[in-house]
Parts: C-alpha cells; structure tokens; sequence
C-alpha cells in the first residue's frame, strides 16, 4: 500500500508531466504556424512566402539582415481610429482640461466647437495648415514640457476607456499585426512605426502595446527648446512643426533621413500611406500591403471598396479584416 508521501508525490509528477508537456505543445504550434491569429489564405501565404524568400540565402530574393527594414504605419494600421484618431481624441481631452482651468477659452475657435460639440467644424480644417488638426494639436500643447506630454498620454492610454470595445487603448492593437512583428524581429528585421502623428506621442504607448522600441519611431517632428532653470533643465514644446510632416510625400523622405535604407516591407492602410508603399518598390524584391477595414461587426467598415481598388492599381497585397485576421482585440 502506498504512503501519503508517494502518492503526493506521484501526483506531483504527473500535474507536471501534464504542464509540461502543454508547454511545449504551445511551442510546438507557435513554431509551427508562426501567425496562427491570422486565417489560413492568400495573404497569411504571401507573407510566409515574403519571409522564407527574404531570410534564405540560397534564394535569388534573399535580403542581408542590414536591408531587412520594415515599416507601418500606425492609426488605422495596428491601431483603432475611430470613431477619432486617437490623437485628436487626446487633443480634445486636453482642451477640455484648459477649459475647465480657464473658462473663457468656450468663446474661442477651435475651444467652442469642443465646449458645443459641433464637430462638423473640424470636418472643415482637414489635417494640416495653420488651422489643421495637427496645428491644433501643437497650439494646445505648446509650452507643456515633454514630461507633461508624456504622463498625459500614458494616463490616456492606460485610463481612457473606448466607449464601444470597453477596453482602454493600449489594449485596441490588433493583435494579428503584433504577432507579424514579432515574427519579423525573429527573423531579424527591424521593424518601425512611420505616423503623422508626433513621436513623443507615438513612442509614449509603443514600446508596451507592440514591443516596438522608442528609438524605432518615425513621426511628424515637433519642435522643442532646451531650458535651463534653477531647479532643473528640461524640453518644451514649441507650437512648429520640421518639415516635411510625416504623410503622403513626407513619408519616405522621412524614412530616407532616419533609417537610411528603403524598406523590403510597407504597411498602411489608407491614401496618405501611398508614397510610403510605392517608395517601397525600389528594391529588387519588396512586399507591400494594405490593412482594409472592412469588419463592421468587429472593427469599422469605411472607405473598404476604394482601398481594395487602390491595391488592385498599384498591385498591393489587401489584408481583409474579415477574412484575413482571425481575432482582431485578442477577443
């Protein structure tokens, strides 16, 4: 008969035979089906393909490590954008605040369309210009040193809770778009985040919801000036930005300026990321796709037929968020 000791103790073995053995059964499929959130198809097929080519150096398209570059760009991409883009939902947060401080701002534009709700004035301003979005953006932050930035968007992302998904917005990437990273830097590419959106802004949520390092980010770059008081040095925001902003056109230059190198691999989702992915083609051999919202009950659907359009006429890959991504929250 056996002890109270051997039988503890096989059991023991046995809860970690099991747990184990579950263990490298998880390798075993991660290893295996290295995108395992994405569906089995056309395009999961093309950027295994894309990959294999790239890393194995038998094969004519083979990539050297140093001209492995990747990059994305990130609202729309690997981030929700709606119902706002998530930097003008934190321009509005901002706003709000200095209402509340100083309460005479609710007469002035762009302040009273926020303070009434008319949001059908800034469906007017467009992006840039003296009185775009991002202009906006640099007016209300002008001043706020870049610690201050810093801490009011990791609040946001770590506290502002999206009203539809529940869920704050570090945790709105979609998850078959991190699992491709990771896959990438496994295969030793580097990957960057090219945004219109500030740097600071763009780096402060990053690093932790994609494992995209801070210095791996490309962004319409804000001027700041250096200042030196008797309790300490620090950055300032100035309201201007350096040109060119970081879309369309200003894409690959900024790439060109930062990186250095012409990327093998390109990734948007909207008009604005067209320069980005046609500069792309200037190598030998190169991948560019498109992520299409076309996923009302997931996600959003909007603008799906002119972006399948455009990757017809320019031969791009298009990523359906239907078809293509088997989860897209991790839900």
């Amino acid at each position: 008969m056996k002890t109270l000791r051997q039988i503890i103790t096989l059991a023991l073995m046995v809860i970690i035979g099991f747990s184990c053995s579950q263990s490298k059964s998880q390798k075993d499929i991660s290893k295996s089906d290295p995108l395992n959130h994405w569906n089995e198809g056309s395009v999961k097929a093309s950027i295994l393909s894309f990959v294999k080519k790239a890393t194995d150096e038998t094969d004519p398209n083979f990539v050297p490590v140093p001209d492995r570059v990747a990059v994305f760009d990130m609202d729309g991409t690997i981030l929700l954008e709606k119902p706002n883009p998530v930097n003008f939902d934190v321009i509005i947060r901002i706003m709000v605040e200095q209402m509340t401080s100083n309460p005479a701002l609710t007469q002035k534009q762009p302040y009273k369309a926020i303070h009434e709700q008319d949001w059908a004035y800034f469906d007017t301003l467009g992006y840039y210009g003296d009185d775009g979005l991002y202009s906006i953006l640099l007016k209300v932050t002008a001043g706020y040193t870049e610690d201050q930035y810093r801490n009011f968007i990791l609040q946001y992302f770590n506290t502002v809770t999206d009203k539809r998904f529940n869920k704050p917005y570090n945790q709105l990437v979609y998850v078959p778009m991190v699992q491709l990273f990771q896959y990438l830097h496994e295969n030793q590419f580097e990957v960057y985040i090219v945004s219109g959106s500030d740097p600071q802004f763009t780096r402060a949520f990053c690093e932790k919801a994609m494992n995209i390092p801070a210095q791996n980010v490309i962004g319409s770059t804000v001027l700041t000036k250096w200042v030196e008081t008797d309790t300490g040095s620090y950055f300032i925001r100035v309201h201007e930005f350096v040109e060119p902003v970081n879309d369309e056109g200003g894409k690959p230059v900024n790439i060109l300026n930062k990186i250095g190198r012409i990327p093998v691999l390109a990734v948007g989702n909207s008009a604005g990321d067209y320069h980005m992915l046609e500069y792309s083609k200037n190598v030998p051999f190169s991948l560019q796709m498109i992520i299409n919202h076309d996923d009302s009950v997931r996600e959003y659907d909007y603008e799906a037929a002119k972006m399948k359009i455009m990757c017809q006429e320019n031969r791009w890959q298009e990523v359906s968020m239907k078809n293509d991504f088997k989860v897209i929250f991790g839900e």
